[in-house]
């Protein structure tokens, strides 16, 4: 049986912003959260970009505290 690797997560650094010009006015004025988290794979270093609304972050913030409650 192979020994399954485990990633390490390294760090998050995040931008929040505000859209004020869009070709479609109803994105005017919607905030989004912009997020780069860093991990560690066999020795590297690696990184995964996602951007959210609010709503989408305090869902992933959510999960984040349920998941940290089960360890």
């Amino acid at each position: 049986m192979e020994d399954a690797s485990v990633n390490t997560f390294v760090n998050v650094s995040w931008r929040f912003g505000v859209t004020v010009a869009s070709s479609g006015t109803d994105e005017v004025g919607k905030n989004f959260l912009q997020l780069k988290f860093l991990y560690n794979e066999d020795g590297k270093i690696k990184s995964i970009f996602t951007e959210m609304n609010i709503n989408q972050f305090y869902k992933l913030l959510h999960d984040l505290e349920k998941a940290k409650n089960t360890l």
